[in-house]
C-alpha cells in the first residue's frame, strides 16, 4: 500500500502544473475505478469529511485551508469538474504565492519558523478582532 501511494505521488508530482489533477482523474478512471467502487467511495467521503472539519478549524492557516485543498484533492481524484478547478487553482496559487514562497524557502530554518509562527499569530489575532467587532465583547 505505501508503495502505490509513493507511486501515485511521484506520477503527480512530475505532473505539469495545469494539468495534474486531471491527468490524476484519468488515471484513477482508466484503473477501474467508476461507478460504486469502494476505492472511490472512500475517497469521496474522506474528501468531503476534510472540507466539514476544516470549516471547524477555518481561522487557522495550515489546519484550515490546508485541510480545505487536501479534502478537494481527494474528491478531485474522483469528479472531473473538481479536477479542472483545482487545476485552474493551482495555476493562480503558483502565480500568486510563489515569489513570496521562494524567498520565505531561501531563508534558515529559524527564519522560516518565525514566518510560520508571525502568519498563524497574525491569523489568530485579525479572527479574534473581527470577532470582538462583530459580538461587542
Amino acid at each position: 500500500m505505501i508503495g502505490r501511494i509513493r507511486t501515485s505521488w511521484r506520477i503527480f508530482a512530475a505532473g505539469r502544473p495545469g494539468l495534474r489533477f486531471r491527468e490524476r482523474y484519468r488515471l484513477r478512471q482508466s484503473r477501474g475505478h467508476r461507478g460504486l467502487h469502494p476505492v472511490r467511495l472512500a475517497n469521496l467521503a474522506g474528501g468531503a469529511g476534510l472540507i466539514v472539519v476544516s470549516a471547524v478549524f477555518g481561522w487557522m492557516p495550515v489546519l484550515g485551508w490546508g485541510t480545505v485543498v487536501l479534502g478537494l484533492a481527494m474528491v478531485a481524484g474522483e469528479v472531473q469538474p473538481v479536477a479542472r478547478l483545482m487545476d485552474r487553482w493551482e495555476v493562480a496559487a503558483r502565480r500568486l504565492l510563489g515569489p513570496p514562497a521562494k524567498t520565505v524557502g531561501r531563508l534558515p530554518v529559524w527564519a522560516q519558523l518565525c514566518v510560520s509562527l508571525t502568519g498563524a499569530l497574525a491569523t489568530f489575532a485579525l479572527v479574534y478582532g473581527l470577532y470582538s467587532l462583530a459580538l461587542g465583547v
